[in-house]
């Protein structure tokens, strides 16, 4: 098992959990891989400087990753939202590494 994990020690339960839910909303959705890494990288950035927060959610929206209904609905940066593009892009760049997507 660790030869095949190429050294890295095994995941926990939930971040398994999370990997399999986000490939079948990828899978399901039609949703670019590439996109969903981006984006993570935008929240990044948006984190990092807050200035770029909009820009992050234009970002999101203009590639379907979230609508407009999912738009936060209070001013101010939703770091939760942020925490969450980061984790989506993070796990799909695993995914594609393991040659899920």
């Amino acid at each position: 098992a660790l030869v095949e994990r190429k050294g890295q020690p095994d995941k926990p339960e939930p971040v398994k959990q999370a990997k399999e839910r986000l490939l079948k909303v990828i899978q399901t959705s039609g949703a670019d891989p590439q996109k969903i890494i981006l984006a993570g990288k935008y929240a990044m950035q948006a984190v990092r400087n807050p200035e770029m927060y909009q820009m992050a959610l234009s970002f999101a929206v203009k590639n379907g990753i979230l609508t407009q209904d999912q738009l936060p609905k209070t001013p101010g940066v939703d770091y939760n939202l942020l925490q969450n593009g980061i984790a989506a892009g993070k796990l799909t760049q695993e995914l594609m590494k393991e040659g899920k997507l």
